[in-house]
């Protein structure tokens, strides 16, 4: 979705918004099981992997110099956040990688840095602070490339992070008459600016929501509300590209020349037959080689109220939309493509589409870390390569004080309730494995997986004001010899405060908030799931 009102904002030198005080708390959920759930760990049955994709978000390049700031690379890096996509949503289509690099402004040129008549070469994250700041906090990278830029310039990017400065691969010269060189080129430069050794992206996406194009830039097919700077909102000519501008085809064609490892992919819908038909077009275009198909499945545009039952409709989404999701978008490579099937990224999500409808902040909430963790665990059951979480840090919507953001660029690089989901997650394993639970889903929702020490483990979310007792129990009847638990809670479903492991103030690496260890030695182990709760369980057989 669009991001423009924080950066217009920025622009104009105004990024620090104070968050409205939140309206009167919900009634609590009261809902009750009669007994303790039983829930059943399938130790013998994996579903899926769970790997670093999965729990992803996005980090834009406006936040300028804070990707130096020591408490954000702090907190980012024990965030339990594995993959991060920049250069940032629309931003995106208006970034010349090499002009922001270098600190030059272009005008005219798809490879100026800013959108139309502005500059930001002066201040904007360069390539090259990107990479110094995924590997001070160990996350790996995906990028979106500009959908302006020619097919040789989109080389060049690939060639900047992923070559060696000894590459002759030619590049060669644009249909702009701009020479790019080999791909060594690039690498020196990015030696020469101080990572020597290439910094490998593995996934490129071929624009940001290009769909979504600006009338003005893309044409009669665009939309009267379109907000991208995007050259075509034909989903043909994306593919195909025309007399003046390199398509998907073409994009992918050179930037695989410099690196054949990398997967290029297209921007789609979870509704393809939308914004006319522009999922479909992609696949019948491209379908039979594309390397993934991506998406931006955010939940609401008007967002339920802020209610325990408009509460309770926004947690059972995230089970209602990526099943859903996924079974459109096969169905339009079963039409359109024979078939084939294509890994299905989410690189952007959340609760709402804009932080500008967001009246009464309900991202910032205790109910939205709930959101997230269910949708990271419905993203992965449902077998998506990715879901990246819109956004690692962002700033307040000047309008609403809505704020997207895992760590508050407008406050400290404060942890929001949404960060809490992460830090869970990350600490799961690297296997979903199957399970049985008696309790409802609207009541607590349970994922089970396997961590790589062998021990296994039950993430459980429960939803109600109510504690919820469970009988847990590995299939194979193993002994449960100690477990070690991590909780995050908090009092009500729009509280801000979020309790971890016990505490509400932590240190940058929350080593002062450690897992409580227990003994079991037991087959069955009994647990109570505090209300409103992200609970993660680390068993050990």
């Amino acid at each position: 979705m669009q991001k423009t009102i924080f950066w217009r904002i920025l622009l104009a030198g105004a990024i620090f918004f104070a968050l409205l005080p939140g309206p009167a708390a919900p009634a609590a959920a009261q809902t009750k099981l009669a007994s303790p759930a039983n829930i059943v760990i399938n130790t013998g049955q994996t579903l899926t992997g769970f790997t670093a994709l999965q729990r992803g978000s996005n980090t834009p390049a406006w936040l300028a110099d804070r990707y130096s700031n020591a408490t954000f690379k702090a907190r980012t890096k024990v965030s339990g956040v594995g993959a991060v996509r920049i250069p940032g949503g629309s931003w995106s289509n208006m970034y010349g990688w090499l002009s922001c690099e270098n600190r030059v402004y272009k005008q005219g040129k798809a490879y100026q840095c800013g959108g139309e008549g502005e500059d930001w070469s002066s201040w904007i994250t360069r390539p090259t602070d990107f990479i110094n700041f995924l590997k001070a906090t160990g996350k790996s990278g995906m990028y979106v490339v500009n959908v302006n830029a020619t097919a040789q310039e989109s080389a060049a990017i690939v060639a900047f992070f992923n070559a060696k400065t000894t590459d002759t691969t030619l590049i060669g010269v644009d249909r702009n008459g701009q020479d790019w060189k080999t791909a060594g080129h690039w690498a020196r430069l990015r030696a020469a600016h101080g990572n020597p050794e290439p910094f490998y992206i593995k996934y490129w996406e071929f624009g940001n929501e290009v769909y979504g194009g600006k009338p003005s830039t893309g044409g009669s097919q665009c939309q009267p509300w379109g907000w991208e700077e995007s050259w075509t909102c034909d989903g043909s000519a994306y593919i195909n590209g025309n007399a003046g501008h390199d398509g998907y085809k073409a994009v992918r064609a050179a930037m695989k020349a410099v690196d054949p490892s990398i997967l290029v992919g297209v921007s789609g819908l979870e509704y393809p037959a939308d914004y006319n038909n522009w999922g479909n077009e992609l696949v019948q275009a491209a379908g039979k080689y594309m390397d993934f198909y991506a998406i931006h499945p955010y939940a609401y545009w008007d967002l339920p109220p802020n209610t325990a039952a408009g509460w309770a409709q926004a947690l059972a989404k995230p089970r209602q939309i990526w099943p859903a999701n996924k079974a459109r978008i096969r169905n339009a490579f079963k039409t359109y493509a024979g078939g084939r099937i294509v890994p299905i990224l989410a690189t952007e999500y959340n609760l709402v589409g804009s932080h500008d409808q967001d009246f009464d902040r309900m991202m910032t909430r205790a109910g939205n870390m709930l959101f997230i963790a269910e949708s990271i665990g419905q993203a992965a059951r449902n077998g998506y390569r990715s879901a990246n979480q819109w956004d690692l840090s962002n700033g307040c919507a000047p309008t609403t004080g809505s704020c997207y953001d895992l760590l508050l660029a407008d406050k400290n690089f404060a942890r929001s309730p949404q960060y809490f989901a992460f830090v869970l997650w990350g600490r799961f394993g690297n296997k979903m494995l199957a399970s049985t639970s008696s309790a409802a889903t609207s009541v607590l929702s349970v994922y089970a997986g396997r961590t790589i020490s062998g021990q296994f483990s039950l993430l459980a979310i429960n939803k109600t004001g109510n504690p919820v007792s469970a009988n847990i129990r590995l299939k194979n009847g193993s002994l449960i010899k100690s477990a070690l638990v991590d909780v995050a809670q908090s009092t009500s479903l729009i509280s801000t405060v979020i309790t971890f492991n016990g505490k509400t103030t932590f240190k940058n690496d929350l080593s002062d908030a450690p897992p409580k260890k227990v003994t079991v030695n037991k087959v069955t182990m009994s647990y109570t799931f505090a209300p409103y709760s992200v609970t993660l369980l680390r068993l050990r057989p």
